[in-house]
């Protein structure tokens, strides 16, 4: 049956125009329908934008594919950078989208960008590693894999997989160390600010920070420790490349929440040795003639003592308050307490022992101060019942002598 030439026409309106803006999707109906989903697509990318060729030419796949239609096909690895690259370094069309145009500049910097551009590296990251292909959506997107909290499930793709790193010479368990890191967990958990490893790398001039850059790194984010650092014999040691800055004591990617054994404790035998090492890797603090390791005792023995000193107000401060006193000035001296601690542990930086005694000084006086409120009341609430136990007896023997006169003239009478 031979179909009229007007209705055959009618019937293929639909696919023409369809050719006009994405026919490509004729055929890759799965990659049209994320592409229709991406960031890209709102901004004006088509499937020729990457990929060239003809998008009209439904009739067949030699058509469209057509050489002479500018069709490349699948980029390879260093096209797909180049291409990418190609409008992210266009001021022009960035500065609507409010993005960097550096990107490019900066991934070619990069250990993936040179492992790909310059050797062709299979396993080196491109965009598309990070970004997606088709369905690229912004970086805000909780759908994106280079969204905050994804980033690091997506660099562990390659960064946790042994086979590959090891070819490259480089460990695997990046991944796992910061998932069970604080700051790691902390990122699973949705807590703004904390840092993934684009923060600390870079996302596109990714590479490891060299040890007299470290502390720069870490103190983005800890920006009063990094300038106590500073202050401390340790910031010209580290200058002369003589320990890690910051990852020397509290490591990179296993970064745990410090505590009073880092200054001296030696870690346990089976600790991770990701986590840092604390003052005892380099001090001895049984030897009186070595002063970083007569401070790291001094540190240790006095913020322990500090500690336990407010945590033992706080219990008998809650125990005068369980017996009904009113006990709200002492918590204010008790938190006030812990404030001064708790400024005193980021002085450690400095290695200045002095001002770091004064400010546990300042803890302790403010720990005496709520004790000997507590203690006040107590005394008060003793004296009080004294008194008043004595008072009762006073009215007792009054009763009794005034009953005792009252017997008295009845019996003369009688």
């Amino acid at each position: 049956m031979r179909i009229p030439a007007a209705i055959l026409a009618l019937l293929l309106l639909p696919a023409v125009s369809l050719a006009g803006e994405e026919g490509c999707g004729v055929c890759h109906g799965a990659e049209r329908l994320r592409h229709e989903q991406s960031v890209h697509r709102s901004g004006g990318l088509t499937c020729v934008s990457c990929h060239g060729g003809d998008p009209s030419a439904v009739e067949s796949a030699e058509a469209a594919h057509a050489e002479a239609k500018g069709f490349l096909g699948r980029p390879s690895r260093a096209q797909s950078a180049l291409f990418c690259g190609t409008c992210h370094s266009d001021v022009g069309r960035m500065r609507s989208f409010g993005l960097r145009t550096d990107v490019l500049e900066a991934y070619r910097s990069s250990h993936h960008g040179k492992a790909v551009l310059e050797r062709d590296d299979p396993d080196a990251a491109t965009c598309l590693d990070c970004h997606g292909s088709h369905d690229v959506a912004r970086v805000m997107d909780p759908r994106s894999p280079a969204y905050r909290s994804r980033v690091p499930a997506t660099c562990g793709r390659c960064h946790g997989d042994e086979a590959m790193m090891k070819r490259h010479g480089v460990e695997a368990t990046a991944p796992r160390d910061f998932a069970g890191s604080v700051h790691g967990r902390r990122l699973a958990e949705g807590e703004p600010g904390v840092p993934n490893c684009a923060s600390c790398h870079d996302a596109h001039a990714a590479a490891p920070p060299g040890s007299g850059e470290v502390a720069s790194v870490c103190g983005a984010c800890h920006r009063d420790a990094l300038e106590m650092f500073r202050r401390s014999p340790h910031f010209a040691v580290s200058l002369r490349g003589e320990m890690k800055q910051c990852v020397t004591c509290h490591g990179n990617h296993a970064v745990g929440l410090p505590d009073y054994d880092l200054f001296d404790r030696p870690p346990p035998k089976d600790a991770d040795p990701n986590r840092g090492t604390g003052c005892v890797s380099c001090h001895d603090i049984a030897d009186a003639g070595d002063r970083g390791g007569v401070v790291a005792a001094a540190l240790g023995k006095g913020f322990r003592e500090t500690d336990a000193k407010l945590r033992d107000a706080k219990a008998r401060v809650d125990d005068v308050a369980s017996r009904g006193f009113f006990v709200e000035d002492e918590r204010e001296s008790l938190a006030q307490a812990r404030r001064e601690l708790v400024q005193a542990v980021p002085l450690a930086h400095t290695a200045d022992l002095p001002a770091i005694q004064l400010a546990l000084r300042r803890s302790h006086s403010f720990v005496d101060e709520a004790l000997v409120g507590v203690e006040g009341k107590i005394r008060e609430e003793r004296d009080r019942r004294i008194l008043g136990s004595f008072g009762a007896l006073v009215l007792f023997v009054i009763a009794g002598f005034l009953a005792l006169r009252r017997r008295r003239p009845a019996a003369g009478t009688a």
